[in-house]
């Protein structure tokens, strides 16, 4: 793979942004190694880049290790031959990322359905995997079964022809109770692996609708049009209203122990390829509604 660096900054802290999946020993030990260069020599893992520097990094770093099948206590809200709509619980990262090759849901989904059974156009590492949910982030996903049946989904997701709304449990309260959001993201300059409201980014697109406040917090609904990484996260601390528990965005200090945000995805709904729009609901889990009910915004 060849790149060209556009920070200055040490090169295995720039590959580790890139792609932050891999880890940054990892990286280390492929510079020591000479198999990532800068423009055609040999380095060190604290060289400095300079932009325009070309990097070229061999491909032996993108290597990923077999993944296995293991059993997983899995959702499955509904399913037919072509996909499955599965509720994913917190704490699950959805597919292999680095050193991470166990307990993800690729694996649970390759215990269920075999890799056979699943779409392998999207990488060996996520098969069935159309789209994401962050590691605590629960609710909806659709699993393609097929080849076919992945292009199609893709293709919605990618035109903005899925509806998706999430729940979520944010710090203040609105002056406006229903909104829109329209900005631009991108990564972070100060932290790669953080997202940022940037004019030098992919637009991104959000509504929401607070469903009931207390002082203090509030229980808003989102639908999001656009899904840009940490969209929903980045737009609520945007407006100064960072989901509660966030441990990235969110840097508010709450009295009770929570050490991941609030955010349930709640509704999905797409045309399928036969032209039948369908939809599913899944309701919050445990966590969401333990703190929705001790911040009183339960029903």
């Amino acid at each position: 793979m060849i790149l060209e660096a556009f920070e200055n900054i040490r090169i295995d802290k720039y590959i580790s942004d890139e792609f932050e999946e891999i880890p940054r020993e990892k990286i280390k030990t492929f510079i020591k190694d000479n198999k990532i260069k800068v423009n055609n020599k040999d380095i060190k893992p604290s060289y400095k880049l300079e932009i325009g520097d070309e990097l070229e990094i061999s491909d032996e770093l993108f290597e990923v290790p077999e993944i296995k099948p293991e059993p997983m206590d899995l959702k499955i809200v509904y399913e037919n031959d072509d996909f499955a709509i599965i509720d994913k619980d917190e704490n699950v990262i959805v597919h292999p990322a680095g050193s991470i090759i166990t307990g993800t849901l690729v694996n649970g989904l390759l215990d269920k359905y075999g890799y056979q059974g699943l779409s392998h156009i999207g990488g060996d590492d996520r098969p069935g995997i159309v789209h994401r949910l962050d590691k605590d982030t629960t609710g909806l996903m659709v699993i393609a079964k097929n080849n076919e049946s992945y292009k199609y989904l893709k293709t919605l997701f990618e035109t903005r022809k899925v509806d998706k709304e999430y729940l979520a449990i944010v710090h203040g309260n609105f002056e406006q109770k229903t909104g829109r959001i329209e900005n631009f993201m991108d990564r972070d300059p100060n932290n790669r692996r953080k997202m940022a409201v940037s004019p030098s980014g992919r637009v991104a697109i959000s509504e929401y609708e607070v469903l009931k406040e207390v002082s203090g917090y509030s229980l808003i609904k989102i639908h999001i049009i656009t899904g840009r990484t940490h969209q929903i996260r980045v737009h609520m601390t945007h407006l100064n209203h960072p989901l509660v528990g966030d441990p990235v965005y969110g840097n508010v200090k709450t009295n009770f122990n929570l050490d991941h945000q609030l955010l349930h995805c709640t509704y999905l709904g797409f045309t399928d390829k036969d032209g039948q729009y369908v939809s599913f609901n899944a309701n919050p889990h445990k966590t969401f509604l333990k703190y929705q009910d001790v911040l009183g915004l339960g029903e």
